[in-house]
């Protein structure tokens, strides 16, 4: 009887390492080299670094907000129209 407690306060042990471990991980900023030019209007604008990636630029109410997107596999987007189209 006094094993099983044991045995599920280490399961419980292991489990929160896991998700600190999981969390840790997790980053509220991409990485530096995915991070694409800061925005200096609004608009959609095509990924630098990301093929077939594009990005939004709004402005907030004190600072510019930038949202990534990403075209379905073989598009990339055209700021002229747009849109994802084929290459």
């Amino acid at each position: 009887m006094n094993l099983f407690r044991v045995n599920l306060k280490s399961n419980k042990a292991l489990l929160g390492l896991m998700i600190a471990g999981f969390l840790s991980a997790c980053s509220t900023e991409p990485p530096l080299e995915s991070r694409e030019p800061p925005c200096a209007k609004e608009g959609y604008f095509k990924s630098t670094n990301v093929v077939g990636g594009y990005h939004r630029c709004l402005r907030g109410s004190n600072q510019w907000i930038q949202y990534p997107y990403n075209c379905r596999a073989g598009l990339e987007f055209d700021e002229l129209r747009q849109a994802c189209v084929r290459p």
